[in-house]
């Protein structure tokens, strides 16, 4: 047995399941298995050496065997579970394969953190020897970068060849003799990078940060590299081959690396692979040296154009490319070559000829040909992709006809076919149908494709539905780009002339007993309830109050009854615009009009639309109005409760109440204030946050300004008598049993007494009048808030004593 590394011996102890043990007993003593144990607990699982037995005497023991019913059919690969013992003994399974392989060879991933920490040191000693050079010791910062490289090397050595081939390590090292100071200092980078990949190679997944390493070494070497390409071994150009031009999710610049990677190799006298070569031109030609591609391309047609490892990926390549530069004859002559050989290829290779003839008014229909043909060729294995493909060619140039005839197969499965018809079927000549094609295209992004599919229908007097192309408005405005944006309001308010066209039409009619009127739109369908909310919410979000004004007067005369959603995004706009007070009043004409149901969004902006919300100061002999309209719109509030029923019950956003608890206070109105809170509470089972409590007891609607002032001592007075109160709490409820004196409060318990201690805060305001007044106060005030029907909040406004 060869010797093992230290790391191997990770204890003594035997941990292998004895369904594992078994088997390994039924093996040859040939076979080795690797075991993450000591080389002494190998030996003792041995197999014992018997003697062997004639055939006659196995085929007698197999037969008694079977008999007895214990003879079980041998698996063809057994399964070992494997373990690691870390520090303090404990024992962790190995999950699978790779991890295993990790284990062996960086236990610990020390490899990882020991290359990263030499990297900091190569670092830290390239800009050290610059600043000694800068000083005038340049013989002293070389001495420095020579004994660096020479230390390195040997801790380099040390890392990793723990486990690995050092013959195969050292071959591939760029030697840096003759070299010094930043030259030799890169080099030694890069030899560092290619030891480390030559390492991960076979035995690790390699990640964005090897690959992008080795190449920010060798991009950083180059220039020394090309001085002495000769130098560079073989196997160094086989590695940086490998790395660089496998083909990895992450690796968005793979064709770049390729195209500077083979010059170079072919600088230095490598030559390329057939398959290399292929790749070359192909990253010429993608690194925007198309010209120079397709030469290199035609030079080699002779070797890789007939050799039958390569023929299909040159040929294949060059119809991609005479595709991309519009070279129609060459890149049909490629693809008959490739048809007439004798090799099988996927027939998809001929997609890229199918976009280039739907992108020329004169080949359209050859390129519709070859989708026939190709759909032939694939039959049942034609995806929804591969329709998908063939409808966005003829879509996006603007061949929307073709497009649909693609569109038809993939619905109808073949048994329309539109191109021999003279006429459009119903079955397909309909805004639904049509309208599944839109859901699609919109679906998957293609917003440019659907809009032609809307002309379209536009042109077959086929009028699109307000849904559908609401789809589309909505999807451009999503984007939030200049042009979609445009785009979608030029059709919105195109559908929204219709709709108002309609409706001057309908009254001219009711006017105009026997006369026939004809529509005057382009073909668009009328704007809707949606069409309108969309491009309300669009203006509203990006602060152009200008365009909502012209909005909502088209939509009145649109005679559209408004719901709340549209309705709030006029009310956030004026709001914006600085219009604070012509909200109440548009409110209450939109419910006496249309009975308009507001929503909380409704009552979140007419909140905010009072006064005390709007303007920095009310002055004192205004209180008693805002007061009365305060109370006001809490009664009117009061009147739609019903908005905040839920299936879990009635609840309020947090924002809205504490709205509305502060809109009371700013106007001092103490009994307000404490119905509105208790009404929220009992209600619409509000309970506030601590933030909110330390606000109310602050009076102020911005904790950070106190920290600000230097007055933060006041939060944390307030907090603190929050917390003592909610200690007190626990203590009388574990007393009387009511929680666990080791569970403590539960989060909804603690919320409820959080609440009860906003409660009794606000009650201790009325502690200096009499029981008679403050109930009273307190009648008068539920009555002009609208809560005269809860009696029982109103009787509760008496004196308390203070918490």
């Amino acid at each position: 047995m060869p010797p093992r590394p230290p790391f191997f011996e990770l204890g003594t102890r035997s941990f292998i399941c004895n369904s594992c043990l078994s088997a390994l007993r039924k093996r040859s003593p040939a076979t080795a298995w690797l075991i993450r144990q000591s080389s002494q607990a190998t030996h003792a699982f041995a197999p014992n050496r018997t003697k062997p037995r004639s055939p006659e005497q196995e085929a007698e023991r197999l037969k008694a065997l079977k008999s007895l019913g214990l003879l079980q059919d041998a698996p063809d690969k057994l399964s070992v579970n494997y373990f690691e013992q870390g520090e303090g003994g404990a024992l962790r399974r190995i999950q699978d394969q790779d991890e295993f392989s990790k284990a062996l060879i960086d236990p610990g991933g020390e490899l990882d953190s020991r290359l990263k920490e030499f990297e900091d040191q190569l670092q830290g000693m390239t800009s050290m020897a610059k600043v000694i050079e800068d000083m005038g010791g340049k013989e002293e910062a070389d001495k420095l970068r020579r004994q660096f490289a020479l230390d390195s090397g040997r801790i380099v050595d040390d890392v990793l060849e723990e486990g690995d081939d050092p013959s195969i390590l050292s071959s591939l090292a760029i030697p840096i003799f003759g070299l010094n100071g930043n030259r030799q200092n890169r080099i030694h980078r890069l030899n560092n990078w290619l030891r480390r990949c030559c390492r991960i190679r076979q035995k690790y997944t390699t990640l964005p940060k090897d690959v992008e390493g080795l190449w920010k070494a060798y991009s950083g070497a180059r220039t020394t590299m090309s001085e002495r390409w000769h130098t560079v071994p073989a196997p160094t150009w086989e590695m940086l081959w490998h790395v660089l031009s496998t083909e990895y999710t992450f690796s968005t610049n793979r064709m770049s690396y390729i195209h500077v990677l083979a010059k170079d190799m072919q600088k230095s006298g490598v030559t390329l692979l057939p398959k290399q070569q292929i790749l070359t031109i192909e990253a010429m030609f993608l690194d925007g040296w198309e010209s120079e591609a397709i030469e290199n391309h035609r030079r080699h047609v002779s070797t890789l154009g007939t050799d039958p490892e390569t023929f299909l990926a040159y040929w294949q390549l060059g119809l991609q490319m005479y595709c991309r530069v519009g070279d129609f004859e060459r890149a049909q002559r490629v693809a008959n070559t490739i048809l007439e050989s004798p090799y099988e290829t996927d027939p998809r290779f001929v997609q890229p000829l199918i976009k280039l003839c739907a992108e020329t008014p004169a080949t359209v229909e050859a390129g519709f040909k070859l989708y026939r043909d190709l759909r032939v060729r694939l039959g049942d294995s034609m995806t929804i992709q591969d329709y998908d493909k063939m409808i966005s060619y003829f879509l996006a140039s603007g061949n929307t006809e073709f497009a649909l005839f693609i569109f038809v197969d993939m619905m109808k499965s073949g048994s329309i076919d539109l191109a021999t018809v003279e006429r459009y079927p119903p079955s397909i000549a309909n805004p639904f149908f049509f309208g599944k094609w839109l859901k699609r295209l919109i679906g998957t992004g293609d917003r440019e494709g659907a809009l032609n599919v809307l002309h379209f229908m536009k042109s077959q007097n086929i009028t699109p539905q307000a849904i559908q192309v609401n789809g589309l408005i909505g999807a451009w405005l999503r984007t939030g780009a200049a042009d979609d944006v445009q785009k979608a309001e030029d059709i919105a308010w195109e559908m929204i002339n219709t709709r108002i066209q309609f409706v001057e039409r309908r009254k001219r009619k009711l006017s105009l007993d026997g006369m026939s009127l004809h529509t005057a739109d382009r073909g668009w369908p009328r704007a809707n309830l949606e069409t309108f909310s969309l491009l309300a919410e669009n203006y509203k979000e990006r602060n152009l109050t200008a365009k909502m004004g012209p909005l909502w007067r088209s939509f009145q005369e649109a005679e559209i009854a408004p719901d709340s959603f549209i309705f709030n995004q006029l009310l956030f706009s004026l709001l914006q615009d600085g219009k604070g007070e012509t909200l109440l009043p548009l409110y209450q004409e939109m419910v006496r009009r249309f009975k308009l149901k507001p929503d909380s969004h409704t009552f979140m902006a007419l909140w905010q639309a009072l006064p005390v919300n709007r303007l920095t100061k009310i002055l004192p002999q205004d209180l008693g109005a805002e007061t009365s309209r305060t109370r006001a719109l809490f009664a009117e509030m009061r009147k739609h409760i019903s908005i905040f029923k839920t299936n879990d019950g009635m609840k309020m956003d947090n924002f809205l109440a504490r709205n509305i608890l502060h809109s009371f206070r700013k106007i001092r109105d103490r009994a307000g204030l404490l119905l509105a809170y208790r009404a929220l509470r009992r209600v619409v089972n509000y309970n506030p946050s601590d933030m909110v409590v330390c606000e109310m007891l602050l009076g102020t609607l911005d904790l950070d300004k106190l920290t600000k002032r230097r007055e933060g001592y006041k939060l944390i007075r307030a907090r603190a008598s929050l917390d003592d109160y909610l200690v007190y709490r626990q203590q009388e409820l574990a007393e009387s049993g009511e929680i666990n004196k080791d569970e403590g409060m539960s989060l909804e318990l603690r919320a409820e007494e959080t609440g009860n201690f906003l409660e009794l805060h606000l009650e201790a305001a009325f502690s200096d009048m009499k029981e008679e007044h403050a109930r009273q106060l307190a009648i008068e005030t539920a009555i002009e808030m609208g809560l005269q029907t809860h009696a029982a909040i109103a009787q509760q406004a008496k004196s308390c004593p203070d918490p």
